[in-house]
């Protein structure tokens, strides 16, 4: 019984596929290409009009119109499939033989919602959906409409996938007989415990984070080093800094950093203490700094003593 409905219903499909839309159309005396003397008609399909539930559909819109009196540019359409939905994007396709020319519009769709399932009445396991209305619209230059037409889609039925036999058996049984066991679902198993992967991420996050730092402050003492003071330096004037680094060269035997020592204390003597009686000292300094032997300990030391008096009283006198 079930075939036999579906070919009849097929058979009615391929009597009417195709719907002419009703016109509302400016008519020209002179004649179109299309006949009628209208300038365009539209025809809307739908294919296949009986499907099962969950098949896709492809509905068709085809416009011919005369060119001459026509922009197939300035045409628009709109419509509307609920609860169908578009499963691809729209096509749009255009054929064109002298003054005529045909422009086709595909969608493909496809309804898997609680909307398309055939339910109602429970002894008949189809559903029949009825489109809105198709609107195609000539539009003037300015994006305003000229004049237009409707179109109708054919209605379009879903049948359910569930066959005679076992939509009887669920009538007179109430049961349903599943494949697969849906409920109750069993407790996730982990390998190892979210807890305890969230604290092991966190404290790896936050060692790297510590690493990272040190690294960072590392390469900003590289970077920004602070300023090294040389070992025995003190603060003070710039000839009692200059004999402390003489005394830290002489005590540790480094020669070159010892004569350069010697010329700045030769120099500072002169800066500091600008008299006649410290011109002596002062190349005494200076013959140490640049003598071809190197200076023994007792005159260096005997040296510094002589220079740190000599510095003594500027130091009181400033103060």
């Amino acid at each position: 019984m079930r075939r036999a409905m579906l070919i009849a219903l097929v058979a009615g499909s391929l009597l009417a596929s195709a719907h002419r839309a009703s016109a509302s159309l400016p008519h020209f005396s002179s004649g179109t290409s299309v006949g009628e003397g209208v300038p365009l008609k539209a025809y809307a399909t739908l294919t296949p009009q009986v499907h099962l539930f969950g098949d896709v559909v492809t509905a068709k819109l085809a416009v011919v119109a005369d060119t001459k009196w026509v922009d197939p540019e300035r045409l628009h359409v709109s419509t509307d499939f609920t609860p169908y939905k578009a499963i691809r994007r729209q096509q749009r396709t255009s054929i064109s033989i002298g003054r005529f020319q045909q422009v086709t519009w595909t969608w493909t769709l496809r309804c898997i919602t609680t909307e398309c399932v055939p339910r109602a009445p429970p002894s008949e396991l189809f559903h029949i959906f009825r489109f809105q209305a198709i609107h195609i619209e000539y539009l003037t230059l300015t994006g305003k409409r000229q004049y237009g037409i409707d179109a109708t889609w054919p209605k379009v039925q879903v049948v359910s996938q569930v066959s005679p036999s076992v939509a009887t058996f669920l009538a007179k049984t109430n049961h349903l007989s599943w494949r697969f066991h849906i409920s109750p679902v069993a407790a996730p198993t982990y390998r190892v415990s979210p807890g305890l992967l969230f604290w092991l991420s966190f404290g790896a996050g936050i060692a790297m984070l510590l690493i990272a730092s040190a690294f960072g402050w590392r390469w900003y003492r590289l970077m920004r080093p602070r300023k090294a003071y040389a070992p025995g330096e003190a603060a003070g004037t710039p000839l009692e800094r200059a004999l402390a680094v003489l005394a830290w060269a002489h005590a540790r035997g480094d020669e070159t950093l010892e004569r350069k020592a010697l010329e700045r204390v030769a120099g500072e003597l002169g800066v500091e203490t600008p008299e006649p009686e410290v011109d002596e000292l002062s190349r005494t300094a200076r013959e140490l700094a640049w003598s071809s032997r190197s200076p023994e300990d007792e005159e260096v030391e005997t040296f510094a003593e002589r220079a740190r008096g000599t510095g003594r009283p500027s130091e009181e006198g400033d103060a």
